[in-house]
């Protein structure tokens, strides 16, 4: 019988830590928490992050990295147009966001709401991450736009309009303990996209 693969103690404090923050915020995790969660000692937490903001970062930059690991997967399908490509990202995100584990909410938005005041380094961190979030879909939504020849289409607006929808509907999600907001706020949105791209 295959063995599992082993997953390190870095990476076990990484998902208690994410899952932690998810569930209760990055201010009421603790230290203690985590190693009893993850049956380590503080001397091995330490030795693998210096403190509690450190990992933080850590935790932010995996979010990060997974979202945009989950992009390019869909990105680079063989759709023959942008538009394609992007209706293919906005299909992935409505089933995706249906997982327990991403429905549980958004780490930058979190981090953004949360630490503005309390800790401006993740507070900046996030922002960057939105920042950067932004910045990729408004230039997929230009190329759209010259792909389509949508003269008065603002890629800006609907590039923020869909993190907005998102961030919205996480939340909501969350609060009414329905998956199903999201699926139906993203739909709504693919289908009035699609209205306007395709007039």
């Amino acid at each position: 019988m295959p063995s599992q693969p082993t997953v390190s103690t870095r990476d076990r404090i990484l998902h208690i830590a994410r899952d932690l923050i998810l569930s209760r915020g990055f201010s009421a995790m603790s230290i203690d928490m985590i190693c009893a969660q993850a049956g380590v000692t503080k001397g091995g937490f330490f030795h693998h992050f210096s403190n509690k903001e450190v990992l933080g970062e850590a935790v932010l930059q995996q979010f990060w990295q997974d979202a945009l690991e989950r992009q390019q997967h869909v990105m680079q399908s063989t759709h023959a147009s942008r538009l394609e490509q992007l209706v293919a990202y906005l299909d992935d995100a409505i089933i995706s966001y249906q997982d327990p584990q991403l429905s549980q909410g958004c780490m930058l938005a979190i981090f953004t709401m949360g630490l503005a005041e309390t800790n401006p380094r993740l507070f900046q961190a996030s922002r960057r991450y939105f920042q950067d979030w932004r910045n990729q879909l408004t230039g997929m939504f230009e190329q759209i736009k010259a792909e389509q020849h949508l003269d008065a289409f603002d890629a800006d607006a609907w590039a923020e309009l869909y993190i907005a929808a998102l961030e919205g509907a996480l939340l909501l999600a969350k609060a009414m303990n329905d998956t199903q907001v999201i699926a139906r706020t993203l739909s709504l949105y693919k289908r009035q996209l699609l209205e306007v791209a395709k007039r």
